[in-house]
């Protein structure tokens, strides 16, 4: 039982990995882009990658994305939760990586730090963060996959649940389980799936 608890958190720390290195390098061209002008981008060229497993879901024009807010709302992203993702790093270093006790003090004493510096960014840029995403979808047009909008909705259940453990606004009783919830990795990861998958099928 605990080989198979092993492996598990094994595959889940290397999916954190990859999804997260997409999500910094990914989400920024996604979030921001103007999709209907890379459509006619294509149509023009007669190229068929639009035809692809993506452009099955594709809206044909019909979508268009706010690429200002789209770009602030991505890299301001990024940039708030850079403190967890050194944390998740970090953490899974520690417990999977051969590594010395030296290496490893020096780690928990860096992770310290830089939770301390970066972490109030945290807690401040999200909620705004929340807001302008907000804006975002608002000024932006999908009719091409409702995944933006789910993202959106857990994204704000994230930030909600922040705010509750960063102001104790619930019942001692109930701190655990919602401190589970909100850094909860599959959460996570779901959350940067569906805005990836959502913003990349939009044409």
């Amino acid at each position: 039982m605990k080989a198979r608890e092993r492996k598990t958190k094994i595959v889940m720390f290397f999916l954190c990995a990859l999804l997260l290195t997409g999500f910094l390098s990914a989400i920024p061209v996604c979030m921001g882009g103007d999709h209907e002008e890379s459509w006619k981008h294509y149509a023009k060229r007669g190229d068929r990658r639009g035809d692809g497993i993506l452009g099955t879901v594709s809206g044909r024009g019909h979508d268009k994305g706010n690429e200002t807010t789209g770009q602030i709302v991505a890299w301001s992203l990024a940039a708030a939760n850079l403190t967890v993702a050194l944390s998740l790093i970090i953490a899974g270093v520690k417990q999977f990586a051969p590594i010395g006790p030296e290496v490893r003090s020096s780690l928990s004493r860096f992770n310290a730090a830089q939770k301390k510096y970066l972490m109030r960014f945290h807690y401040i840029l999200n909620p705004l963060i929340l807001i302008l995403a907000i804006l975002h979808w608002t000024l932006s047009r999908c009719r091409s996959t409702a995944l933006p909008e789910w993202g959106l909705l857990t994204m704000s259940a994230v930030v909600a649940l922040g705010i509750v453990l960063k102001f104790k606004l619930c019942p001692k009783a109930f701190v655990r389980n919602v401190y589970k919830v909100h850094t909860q990795p599959v959460l996570f990861l779901l959350l940067i799936s569906m805005l990836l998958i959502g913003h990349l099928s939009m044409d």
